[in-house]
C-alpha cells in the first residue's frame, strides 16, 4: 500500500497471533484476538500515535474568529455530518433549497473552487445535489466527476470486494439491529441505533478482512466500513487541487470524523485550513457546533466578502 498524504508508516514487530473458533448467531469462525497494535487501535489517543500523528494536545479555535477570502480558497466540504445533519439512516437526510443555494454562491465567489468530498457514492450526491456543477468525489476518493463529466476511478479486486458485501448482507440479514450499506467501491455496517452491537460488528469486520492485503477497515461515526486500501479523502483533495480552478488557492477542508482525520493531517500540511464538525478529538485547527452552524458561518464569510468587493 502507497503511503498517503500526511500518513508517516510506523513498523511494528510481528506480534505472534492466538486463534480460538468460536460460534456467533449463524455460524462458526475464526478469529484473532486483539494483538498489541489492534488495541492501541482501539483507544483514540493512542491510535494518532499508531499513525504518526501528534494527539490533539490543544484545543481547535472557535471558527467564529477565522476570516477567509472565497477568491483565494479552495473549499472542500464534507457531505454527512458536515454540509448536512446526520440521519438515523443514510437515506434519511435532508438537504434544503437553502443548502443547494450556499453551494452554488460559494462556487460562484471561488469561480468553481468548491468540492464536495464524501464517503457516499458518487451518484447518491449527485441525487442530492443534481444541480451542482462543481467537483465531486465519493468513495473516500474511489470516484470522482468534474464539470458532469465522471473521471477514471480506481483499481479494485471487483470480485473479492462482492464475496466480502456478500458475507456483510448476510451478517446483516440475521440481525435487523444492524444496517448494511452498499457502496460501488465497499459496503458500511451502522449500528447507530444500537450502539451496544459495535463489539460485535467489529468482530466480524476483523474475522473477515483483518489483515487482508486490499481491503482494511474504516471507522465511523457508529458504523464501520470495508473498503480498499490506498484510497483517502487526503488523496482525492491531492488529486482535485491539480485541477486549474483550484490551484495556488488556499486549501480549506471541514469533515466531522475519524474518516476525515488523515486529510485533515496533509490539509494542515500543506499549510491550510482544517475545521471540524462538532464534538471529538482532532487535528482540525478549528471547530465549530454543528453543520447549521458552519453553515451559517460560510453564509457571514460570502457576505463579508461582498462588502469588501
Amino acid at each position: 500500500m502507497p503511503d498517503q498524504p500526511g500518513f508517516k508508516r510506523r513498523v511494528f514487530a510481528k506480534p505472534i497471533l492466538f486463534f480460538a473458533i468460536f460460534r456467533n448467531d449463524f455460524h462458526a469462525r475464526m478469529v484473532c484476538f486483539p494483538t498489541a497494535g489492534e488495541q492501541i487501535m482501539e483507544q483514540r489517543l493512542d491510535y494518532y500515535s499508531l499513525v504518526g500523528f501528534k494527539s490533539g494536545s490543544t484545543s481547535p479555535d472557535e471558527l467564529a474568529r477565522l476570516r477567509i477570502e472565497p477568491e483565494r480558497t479552495a473549499l472542500f466540504l464534507d457531505f454527512d455530518g458536515t454540509f448536512v445533519d446526520i440521519a438515523p439512516t443514510p437515506d434519511a437526510i435532508r438537504v434544503t433549497d437553502r443548502d443547494k443555494t450556499l453551494l452554488d454562491q460559494l462556487s460562484k465567489r471561488t469561480s468553481g473552487a468548491v468540492s464536495v468530498i464524501s464517503g457516499r457514492n458518487l451518484h447518491e450526491i449527485d441525487s442530492y445535489l443534481s444541480d451542482f456543477q462543481g467537483t465531486v468525489s465519493g468513495g473516500h476518493g474511489a470516484e470522482m466527476r468534474r464539470e458532469a463529466k465522471a473521471l477514471p476511478t480506481i483499481k479494485c479486486d471487483l470480485e473479492r470486494l462482492e464475496h466480502i458485501k456478500c458475507a456483510v448482507r448476510e451478517f446483516a440479514a440475521v440481525d435487523p439491529r444492524i444496517l448494511a450499506e452498499d457502496k460501488s467501491f465497499g459496503i458500511v455496517l451502522h449500528f447507530r441505533q444500537h450502539p451496544e452491537l459495535e463489539g460485535k460488528v467489529r468482530d466480524f469486520v476483523r474475522s473477515l478482512v483483518g489483515g487482508d492485503a486490499d481491503f482494511e477497515i474504516q471507522q465511523a461515526k457508529m458504523a464501520l466500513e470495508i473498503k480498499p486500501k490506498g484510497i483517502s479523502k487526503a488523496m482525492a483533495i491531492e488529486r482535485i487541487m491539480k485541477f486549474k480552478e483550484f490551484r495556488r488557492r488556499t486549501i480549506l477542508f471541514a469533515g466531522d470524523d475519524d474518516t476525515d482525520e488523515i486529510a485533515f493531517s496533509w490539509v494542515n500540511e500543506q499549510g491550510g485550513i482544517t475545521i471540524k464538525i462538532g464534538d471529538g478529538l482532532t487535528l482540525a485547527r478549528y471547530r465549530t457546533r454543528n453543520p447549521a452552524s458552519f453553515k451559517k458561518w460560510l453564509r457571514e464569510q460570502l457576505k463579508s466578502a461582498s462588502k469588501g468587493a
